[in-house]
């Protein structure tokens, strides 16, 4: 059976008194039994709150690792995505956390190695975040040129090609620079310089 030291304290604080105006009474005896309870039942609340304590501190810890994995997983999954927002929103939360002395990227970089990531090229910009590659085939617009417009251009360069001289350098540099930005007349330019050469096809349709 455990022992209310409190309530002992004080029931030998109150022998104590009683012992003081008492006449020839000695409250000495009692007041250091009365001392010695007390400071067991101060020592009982120290502990009591040392445990309290550490409970939460171990509660705070398991949450903070919890809430550490959860994250980690969560900015990897965004890195990896390589979708532009998506990874960029990623990237804002790693040092958003950096700056509020929470750095998670050895979590970060363990979960990208775990799916087969290089955590460096992770953190690289998508392909949809960096400039588009200069020697990547460019789409097809020929068909978007306006008759009109593409009969003026192919009649200018091919007169340019026939010519001597400057001329003739520009018209090459524009029919480069054309099909490089996917507009290639090369077909049509060569059909116009055979019929200035050398006439019309006679095989062909006279309309």
């Amino acid at each position: 059976m455990s022992t209310d030291h409190r309530a002992k304290a004080e029931e030998l604080l109150a022998v104590a008194a009683k012992e003081h105006v008492r006449p020839g009474g000695d409250p000495t005896r009692a007041l250091t039994a009365a001392q010695v309870y007390a400071t067991l039942t101060r020592n009982e609340e120290h502990a009591a709150t040392t445990a309290d304590l550490r409970d939460v501190i171990t509660l705070l810890r398991r949450r903070e690792y919890a809430t550490r994995e959860a994250v980690s997983q969560h900015v990897a999954k965004a890195l990896a995505s390589r979708e532009k927002d998506r990874w960029r929103a990623g990237l804002d939360l790693t040092k958003a956390l950096d700056e509020a002395d929470c750095n998670i990227d050895n979590l970060v970089d363990a979960r990208l190695s775990d799916d087969g990531w290089d955590p460096r090229s992770a953190y690289k910009a998508p392909a949809s975040a960096v400039p588009a590659d200069p020697w990547a085939a460019k789409p097809d617009i020929t068909a978007e040129i306006p008759e009109p417009v593409r009969r003026v251009l192919v009649d200018y360069l091919a007169a340019a090609l026939l010519s001597k001289g400057d001329a003739q350098g520009v018209g090459q540099t524009i029919t480069f620079a054309l099909k490089h930005a996917g507009a290639n007349l090369a077909s049509d330019i060569e059909k116009r310089i055979s019929e200035l050469t050398l006439g019309a096809d006679p095989s062909e349709p006279p309309f």
